[in-house]
């Protein structure tokens, strides 16, 4: 089976990711921050098949030269970390845009010296993709992988330098890895896949709720800043559009296996296009015995269809849709004391 490398494998979706790699018998290069950090590395560790099949190494976005052990050997490289926090003890990068784009240029040099790479896999966001008219005058129809949202975009609920910073940070970023594939001067070692991810829940491995459940529950937990990111989102998108954990990673896989079906280039990955309004109102029929805390919505009636078709007519098969997206994550909630 395949030799691969997954960045920021402790994080909410790589550790799945990791899981279902171990589960399919591969051999797995996890990059985790901190090596001695037991509770992110022991959660990784007990993963059936690990003991057998899953190499550590610590490697930091800040300092991407440490990734290049944990490339070296493997077929297929998942890059899915992304700081959602500036390093402010950084005295080379000014912001997380500039580490992420050094970052990309850096390991994609690695996975060329490698001679072993065939295949970079990104763990892209939706948020890339927004389908907002440059001249602010409404939606495009649908969103589709030639949307791309324009840098210093503004719109309602924008004004917040972390989501700024994230939208910015994945979409240079992205810029960054697809050129990868267009540059002609030189023969390609590899080609790059970017999987434009919507809004992630269902399920989850960690101890903790990833921000993602946090920003789905928000209108049930009433925390401001989580629902200020789901009105950003759907001011953005036009649409919350939801996507179970076990999917992304098995779309991730699924362009690992079928390298030779799914060409280079980006796909978004997404099960449900709801808006904001179809979430409350499924949170109070399915769950009426949890309080809406925050019955706020923005772009009722709203709802932008996300084309997924690029990547489903390669034969790729969703099984969650949004009921069992949103359930799951209610579960997680009560599981981990959230609800």
């Amino acid at each position: 089976m395949s030799r691969v490398c997954v960045t920021g494998a402790a994080g909410y979706i790589a550790s799945w990711l990791v899981k279902k790699l171990l589960d399919r018998g591969c051999t797995v290069h996890g990059t985790v921050r901190d090596l001695g950090d037991e509770k992110k590395t022991g959660l990784l560790r007990s993963l059936p098949g690990a003991a057998e099949r899953l190499v550590l190494f610590e490697a930091d976005i800040y300092d991407a030269a440490s990734f290049e052990p944990a490339i070296q050997g493997c077929e297929f490289v998942f890059l899915v970390a992304t700081p959602l926090q500036h390093n402010s003890g950084s005295s080379k990068y000014k912001d997380t845009t500039e580490a992420v784009v050094d970052a990309t240029r850096t390991i994609l040099q690695q996975c060329e010296r490698s001679k072993t790479v065939r295949r970079v896999i990104h763990t892209g966001s939706v948020v890339t993709a927004s389908p907002l008219r440059e001249n602010g005058d409404g939606y495009k129809e649908s969103v589709n992988e030639s949307c791309w949202t324009p840098l210093g975009l503004s719109y309602s609920h924008s004004n917040d330098g972390f989501l700024d910073a994230y939208v910015s940070s994945k979409t240079v970023s992205e810029e960054e890895l697809l050129k990868y594939n267009d540059d002609f001067s030189k023969a390609r070692a590899f080609d790059v896949v970017v999987l434009l991810c919507g809004l992630v829940g269902g399920d989850i491995l960690l101890p903790h709720i990833s921000g993602s459940i946090h920003v789905m529950l928000s209108p049930l937990t009433g925390v401001k800043l989580h629902h200020k990111s789901l009105k950003s989102l759907q001011t953005l998108l036009g649409s919350i559009p939801l996507v179970h954990i076990d999917d992304i990673c098995e779309a991730h896989i699924f362009c690992m296996e079928r390298s030779l079906d799914v060409a280079g280039g980006r796909y978004l990955c997404t099960t449900a296009h709801t808006n904001m309004q179809d979430v409350l109102e499924h949170y109070a029929g399915k769950h009426p015995e949890l309080e809406i805390v925050d019955k706020e919505v923005v772009g009722e009636g709203v709802r932008v269809h996300v084309n997924t078709n690029k990547l489903v007519e390669l034969g790729f098969k969703y099984k969650y849709g949004a009921k069992e997206v949103l359930d799951g994550s209610v579960d997680c909630g009560e599981r981990l004391g959230v609800l």
